[in-house]
């Protein structure tokens, strides 16, 4: 009587940072844990607030010249081994921070001071919160997560409770961006 051994499953090869670096997609894509995990894709409601919000922290940024604003997905490494790289919708990085003053080519490899997210009609708020997670863990030191259908942001910081901002309130981060200051509903314009 012979015996066999039951087969192996075959090890599914995790991918890194710099090898989905230059990988091209079709569609958008983050890297979680070493696996390529598919986005929806933006509408156009979602774009134009990326753009408002970008353009308000610019001119801001433009001002003091504390940092610099990216957008339109930037990635940003939020884990090593296995390696995790996140689209930011917005981010804003102070010189202190990237204390080179010159951006990669590639993804960065320092947590940004303050990332901004979009959320898309199919985004789940279990889902956000890993995120947000991710970023933290990151050192990322404020979020703004803002809900195109409820027309509000939530303010993030790490170990504090998520603040909900309406149209109608100011949103101000002192300590991250001194003299920032904008109405929420200004993140809506022509939306």
């Amino acid at each position: 009587m012979s015996s066999t051994l039951p087969s192996a499953e075959p090890t599914e090869r995790l991918i890194t940072a710099e090898e989905f670096e230059v990988m091209e997609f079709e569609f958008p894509v983050d890297l979680i844990k070493g696996r390529i995990e598919q986005l929806p894709p933006p509408g156009a409601s979602h774009g134009r607030i990326c753009m408002n919000v970008a353009f308000l922290l610019e001119v801001w940024s433009r001002s003091n010249g504390l940092g610099t604003v990216m957008t339109n997905d930037s990635a940003v490494v939020t884990e090593f081994d296995p390696d995790s790289v996140r689209g930011c919708d917005v981010l804003y990085v102070t010189w202190e921070t990237l204390k080179e003053k010159t951006l990669p080519s590639g993804a960065l490899r320092v947590a940004p001071d303050l990332v901004v997210e979009v959320l898309s009609p199919s985004d789940r708020w279990s889902k956000v919160e890993m995120k947000l997670e991710d970023y933290f863990t990151t050192g990322v030191k404020e979020i703004w997560v803002i809900s195109i259908e409820d027309r509000s942001v939530w303010v993030c910081r790490p170990g504090q409770p998520h603040r909900l901002l309406d149209t109608s309130a100011a949103l101000v981060s002192p300590a991250l961006l001194p003299g920032f200051t904008c109405r929420v509903e200004e993140f809506f314009l022509h939306v």
